[in-house]
């Protein structure tokens, strides 16, 4: 059984995340979903993420499959919830974004590996409450989202660079 577990990402990392994420992008499309159709995420982006430390990849025997954004304390995309709620109000949680899975590991179960990985290691760091969003229909996402025990709370806006778009907001307290 080949070995799966999650890494910080570091810049050299950045041209397969970014080959990842243009996977991700064409399958979002293909789906009919607007999600990522512009120019976020981006090179800069991930660059971004990996210098503060905030980006992590998914690797199966040695190899990058996978790729998440994953920050701790307040994230402005979740201060302001529409039609609900947060469980809490701290400003001390973790956010997951840019979480995608090469399209030549889809079907494999890797992103709830990668899920369940950024569980372990935040819950070792004594963080507790995790929230994500997705596109209203990136129906293959939520899937995973609610998967993995997180339940819908509401929803928020982003701003992709673009537009303000509809996320449907998810949460869970472990």
């Amino acid at each position: 059984m080949p070995a799966v577990y999650m890494r910080e990402a570091q810049q050299s990392d950045c041209t397969v995340i970014e080959q990842i994420i243009n996977q991700g992008r064409a399958f979002l499309k293909a789906q009919g979903l607007n999600q990522w159709q512009g120019t976020y995420p981006n090179k800069d982006t991930i660059s971004d993420d990996i210098a503060r430390q905030q980006g992590y990849v998914l690797l199966l025997d040695n190899s990058v499959v996978g790729y998440a954004a994953v920050t701790e304390g307040q994230d402005p995309i979740y201060d302001a919830i529409e039609n609900g709620e947060w469980l809490n109000s701290p400003t001390n949680y973790v956010a997951i974004h840019r979480f995608v899975i090469s399209n030549l590991y889809h079907g494999q179960k890797l992103a709830q590996r990668l899920m369940s990985c950024i569980f372990t290691y935040f819950i070792a760091l004594n963080c507790r409450d995790f929230r994500i969003d997705t596109h209203p229909n990136n129906v293959p996402m939520q899937a995973v989202i609610t998967g993995n025990g997180f339940h819908l709370k509401g929803h928020v806006y982003i701003n992709d660079g673009q537009s303000r778009e509809l996320r449907w907001a998810y949460q869970i307290v472990i």
